[in-house]
C-alpha cells in the first residue's frame, strides 16, 4: 500500500513533466488555422467540396517555422505530388494491360510503386516530401482502380495536383505575410527600409 501511495503523491510530478499548462496559442497556430480557413473557403467558393481535404492538409504540412524551410519545403511538396500523381496514373497505364489487375494484382503494383516513390524521393534528396508523395500516389492510384476511364485518370490526377499547389501556396502565402504585415506596423521601423 505503501508504494501506491508513493506513486500517486509523484503522479503531478510526472504529469507535470509532459504537460504545459503555461503553452499560450502562437502565431504558427493561427497562421496554420487561418491557412486551412483559407482553403476551405477556396474549395466551398469553386464549388470544388473533393478538394478541401488536399488543400488543408497541403497547407498545414508547408507552414514551417522561417520563411526558408516554407518556400523549399513546399516547392519540394509541389515536385513530391507530381511524382506520387505521376506514378498513380502509372498504375492505370498498368491497369490496362496486366490481366488480372483489378481483381487483387493492385494489391502489389501499388506497393511496388510506393517503393518507385520512396526510392525516387530519397535519390532527388525530398526526404520531407516522401510521405506526400506516397500519399498523392494512393490517392490517385486507388479511385483509379476502382473504375475509371484514361480521361478520368488524367483529369483526376490534374485535379490533385492543382489541390496540392493550392494548399501549398496558400500555406507559403499564410507563413509569410503576417512577418511582412508585422515589420510594417513595427515602431522602431529603419527609415532605409
Amino acid at each position: 500500500m505503501k508504494k501506491l501511495t508513493d506513486k500517486i503523491k509523484k503522479l503531478p510530478l510526472v504529469v507535470d513533466a509532459h504537460i504545459d499548462v503555461h503553452y499560450h496559442i502562437g502565431m504558427r497556430v493561427v497562421k496554420t488555422a487561418v491557412a486551412v480557413m483559407v482553403c476551405l473557403l477556396i474549395a466551398l467558393l469553386a464549388g470544388r467540396r473533393a478538394a478541401i481535404p488536399i488543400t488543408a492538409v497541403s497547407a498545414i504540412v508547408t507552414i514551417r517555422s522561417t520563411h526558408g524551410e516554407t518556400l523549399s519545403g513546399g516547392f519540394f511538396r509541389i515536385l513530391g505530388t507530381v511524382i506520387g500523381g505521376l506514378l498513380g496514373l502509372l498504375a492505370y497505364i498498368i491497369r490496362l494491360y496486366l490481366p488480372y489487375y483489378d481483381e487483387g494484382l493492385f494489391v502489389l503494383i501499388i506497393p511496388l510503386l510506393l517503393m518507385l516513390n520512396l526510392y525516387l524521393c530519397n535519390v532527388l534528396k525530398m526526404q520531407d516530401s516522401c510521405s506526400v508523395s506516397c500519399v498523392v500516389t494512393v490517392l490517385v492510384a486507388t479511385p483509379i482502380t476502382l473504375d475509371a476511364t484514361v480521361n478520368d485518370a488524367f483529369i483526376y490526377t490534374l485535379l490533385r495536383l492543382w489541390d496540392t499547389f493550392v494548399g501549398v501556396i496558400v500555406g507559403t502565402i499564410m507563413n509569410i505575410v503576417p512577418y511582412h504585415i508585422a515589420g510594417f506596423f513595427k515602431k522602431d521601423k529603419d527609415p532605409t527600409d
